[in-house]
């Protein structure tokens, strides 16, 4: 339509410039002689009377303007429709390059960030169809308490969001320290980061019910002690130079439950409580903040420090009855630094204390990998596209 526009006007503007050259009647033309139509002898402009045969020359002029009049009006048209024609000729090879393929945009190079702290999320998603996976160990001195390894996959979908599926720690006294949930994840990209406003997002994470099995319960034998966890979380992320800025808050919803593991019968709550409250399980409801930094020391290192609440059943594993005291949070920090090998892999190691700890003794050395692929990238290195 634009283009069509344009050859409307063009043709217009060309019609108007002729019809301004043909009306040009006044304008002057070259006078330099005039043959007399009688006896054909030339005579000069100013003459009106043949100066030979004394033959009127009036109609002679009058024939002669006619004709230059004439010939200068279409050599002004020509002129006009050849410029005419050569700027169509521009628009037209100027709307063949438009039409041509737009060059790829380069895709970046150097390490490929995360999008996250140790353990805090950040605003930023990943790229689209960028691939993150890795996983974190702690190392203390209290060789009988349990520390999993929490693992995750995480994948960047349009620039705007991500999809994840991880183990989540938790604190479990039945597994003499931390244990795993678990979970599944969706965060949004809801404002991306201006001059003075924060980049923000938010997610969900959910898990299913998980289940330890606790042998030797005075009265029921084996009993499954289960819980759930879902977060709701907002994040807000800043940078100045090199230095972010990473501070939320998340709503946690815990749930536990006790069963008798050879019937299935619920032991708490019981089946009256659940026919009068309708729920099958004890829940609380807790808002918490966390707050992260990361400082930028050069292109492959980066200074993080982060603090946040997370989950802690406090089950008895010599009491089948539990209730919504059971349920509980501890605040934890960590500090320490992220290097990169190579653009796609980096470690994370640093300090880790909790609440629960009883003094420094306590803390624990936090590891973890990042392996974060961009399926882009690789493509255009294999195929260059």
């Amino acid at each position: 339509m634009i283009q069509i526009m344009r050859k409307t006007s063009r043709f217009l503007l060309v019609g108007l410039l002729l019809a301004f050259a043909l009306s040009l009647s006044a304008q002057e033309i070259r006078k330099e002689a005039v043959e007399c139509p009688e006896c054909g002898y030339v005579n000069e402009w100013s003459e009106d009377i043949c100066v030979k045969c004394q033959a009127s020359l009036l109609g002679a002029k009058q024939k002669a303007m006619q004709k230059s009049q004439e010939a200068e009006a279409r050599s002004r048209a020509n002129g006009v429709c050849d410029t005419a024609v050569n700027s169509e000729k521009d628009v037209t090879n100027k709307i063949a390059q438009s039409s041509q393929e737009e060059p790829e945009k380069e895709i970046e190079k150097g390490p490929i960030d995360p999008r996250r702290l140790f353990v805090i999320p950040t605003a930023e998603v990943l790229n689209s169809l960028d691939v993150n996976l890795g996983g974190g160990y702690s190392f203390g001195v209290k060789q009988e308490e349990t520390r999993p390894f929490l693992a995750h996959m995480r994948m960047g979908l349009g620039g705007v969001s991500e999809v994840e599926v991880s183990t989540l720690g938790i604190i479990n006294q039945l597994s003499e320290g931390s244990g795993y949930i678990p979970t599944f994840a969706f965060k949004l990209k809801l404002f991306s980061e201006g001059k003075w406003r924060p980049a923000f997002a938010g997610s969900l994470r959910s898990s299913l019910w998980h289940v330890e099995e606790i042998s030797g319960v005075p009265f029921y034998g084996t009993v499954n002690y289960e819980k759930r966890l879902s977060t709701l979380y907002f994040v807000a992320s800043k940078t100045f130079q090199d230095v972010s800025v990473h501070f939320g808050l998340s709503l946690n919803d815990l749930r536990i439950r006790t069963r008798d593991t050879a019937t299935g019968t619920p032991i708490s709550p019981d089946q009256a409580e659940i026919d009068s409250s309708g729920k099958d399980y004890y829940n609380k409801n807790i808002f918490g903040p966390f707050l992260g930094i990361q400082i930028k020391i050069n292109p492959k290192t980066s200074l993080m420090m982060e603090v946040e609440q997370i989950a802690a059943y406090e089950f008895d594993e010599t009491n089948p009855f539990v209730t919504e005291d059971n349920i509980s949070v501890e605040w934890m920090g960590i500090a320490g630094v992220r290097f990169f090998f190579f653009d796609w892999l980096a470690v994370d190691a640093g300090v880790e204390y909790r609440s629960d700890y009883n003094g420094i003794g306590d803390a624990h050395i936090q590891t973890g990998l990042n392996i974060t692929v961009s399926l882009p990238r690789i493509a255009k290195d294999l195929w260059g596209k």
